[in-house]
């Protein structure tokens, strides 16, 4: 979307009185301010009080916002920000209503104005992109100006590096003579080794290996006791045949691969069914979870799949999980989520349906660890919010197609950064924000598609990415991958995510 506005940077030799004479940032109904964090001393208000003196300083130099507000929509046409210092490096004003970039530059300075043209909103965002050191906010100024020069129409987005050094978080070294890139083209949908975070380390090969166990099951009680017995020199591929429920479970809620490694639950054709009861995969290492259907599961975490960590290399690929929407929110949890001290997960060629609760990753805004998941392939359908709700760390998600979101989509937090790719959006509501929490998260998108999407207006603490689903972030990966075009992701999911799909 293109945006008209007029930047000059002057320096005003203006009297603090006359910086409050009709800024509506002070005059305006219910005239507040908020933003994502400020340094020891500084102030959201103080981009406001008509105070060169005073400033807001946030606690970092990058992906940072100071938000000016009123209770009710209000229109202008000019904004007039003012920096003690000369930090900022990059910039953009948005409407925090809709998401709308109105205008983006490379530097404040002592004054900077710009001309919007006649817009309307009840929240107008700062954002700090890149800063050379936290920079120094005094004046976030608003006016509805007679003397206002006939704005330019100008592209919102600066020229972008297509392969930039990394924003919020830098990925630690990955694979070997990786070049973080895409490859693109048609791949084998039933590979039998991941992509994505769980190629790293090695790689996630389960219970593959010359001496592996392997073991058919067809009860529930019958993969606790295959579980339990696992030789812990061997690797573990247990192949399930038949409907596994609580009540042939020998009194277990949820099936714990706990304190293993090089674990496979693979379905068989299928047949395989965990139909009111879930699999938890807590202290494990290199597991992997196949072309299973899992539903309803209400009891033990009340999660399909749950990782706990200490936990790494888990990949979990081609499976279907999926709760209902005819009863409370609350009484079912998530289809697949993790929290604690999480590393190298790939969720891959499934289909995740009919959930009011998706994917949760960080279980609270504490919950601090710098997990890493890559979300490639997955066939979304159906679903409330929380796809995936994912708290600090780093996420790829690349190749999906949501189709009927009802609330809210991929939801960054808590700094978190995630870098958005090639998925398509189809009848979708607000598929790309960050909501509810202390921090903003952040988003690199690149390629995506909408096909009806409805933007809504968001909390007061929150951010929408908007029609233009512009980048707040960039994240560079640790890994090469394969990937399709956009254009071909919905028939290319249809055809290969779910149970059923591969010869296992």
């Amino acid at each position: 979307m293109k945006s008209k506005l007029l930047i000059s940077s002057t320096l005003c030799a203006l009297s603090f009185s006359s910086l409050a004479a009709d800024n509506l940032a002070i005059t305006g109904p219910g005239a507040g301010s908020d933003g994502t964090s400020k340094g020891a001393g500084s102030s959201y208000g103080f981009v406001k009080d008509a105070n060169l003196a005073t400033f807001w300083q946030p606690a970092g130099a990058s992906n940072e916002r100071v938000s000016v507000k009123w209770s009710s929509a209000i229109a202008f046409n000019q904004v007039i920000l003012r920096e003690d210092g000369n930090e900022v490096t990059s910039w953009r004003l948005v409407n925090h209503d809709n998401g709308t970039v109105l205008a983006a530059g490379s530097s404040i300075g002592p004054a900077l104005k710009v001309n919007l043209g006649e817009v309307s909103m009840k929240k107008l965002n700062l954002l700090i992109i890149t800063a050379n050191n936290a920079p120094k906010i005094a004046e976030f100024e608003v006016y509805q100006s007679t003397d206002t020069e006939e704005p330019d129409p100008v592209d919102p987005e600066p020229p972008i590096d297509p392969d930039p050094e990394p924003g919020p978080i830098t990925p630690p070294i990955g694979n070997p003579g990786a070049t973080g890139k895409p490859v693109w083209g048609a791949f084998n949908a039933c590979a039998s080794s991941p992509q994505g975070f769980a190629s790293l380390q090695n790689g996630t090969t389960g219970g593959l290996g010359l001496r592996s166990t392997r073991v058919t099951v067809t009860t529930g009680a019958q993969l606790v006791a295959a579980l339990k017995n696992k030789d812990p020199n061997r690797p573990l591929t247990v192949r399930v045949n038949g409907t596994l429920t609580i009540a042939n479970s020998g009194g277990a809620s949820k099936f714990e691969v706990k304190d293993l490694r090089d674990v496979s639950i693979i379905g068989v054709g299928n047949t395989a069914l965990l139909d009111g009861i879930g699999i938890k995969i807590f202290r494990a290492d290199n597991v992997i979870i196949r072309n299973l259907k899992i539903r309803n599961v209400d009891t033990g975490d009340k999660d399909g799949i749950t990782i706990e960590g200490p936990a790494r290399n888990i990949w979990i690929d081609h499976n279907e999980i999926s709760n209902r929407l005819d009863v409370d929110k609350d009484h079912f949890d998530e289809l697949v989520s993790g929290k604690k001290d999480i590393d190298n997960v790939t969720l891959s060629f499934n289909y995740l349906h009919t959930s009011w609760k998706t994917s949760l990753w960080g279980s609270s805004d504490t919950d601090d660890y710098q997990r890493r998941v890559t979300f490639h392939h997955n066939y979304f359908e159906n679903v409330n919010s929380r796809l995936p709700l994912f708290r600090f760390g780093q996420s790829h998600i690349y190749n999906n197609y949501y189709r009927n979101m009802l609330e809210t989509g991929i939801n960054p937090r808590m700094g978190a950064i995630i870098r958005i790719e090639n998925n398509l959006f189809e009848q979708v509501t607000n598929p790309v924000v960050s909501f509810y929490s202390a921090a903003l998260g952040y988003w690199d998108t690149r390629d995506n598609a909408l096909v009806d999407a409805n933007w809504v207006e968001s909390p007061a603490d929150g951010v929408i990415a908007g029609a233009d689903m512009l980048s707040t972030g960039v994240l560079n990966l640790p890994y090469d991958y394969k990937i399709v075009p956009t254009s071909d992701v919905k028939n290319f999911v249809l055809a290969n995510a779910g149970v059923g799909k591969c010869p296992f």
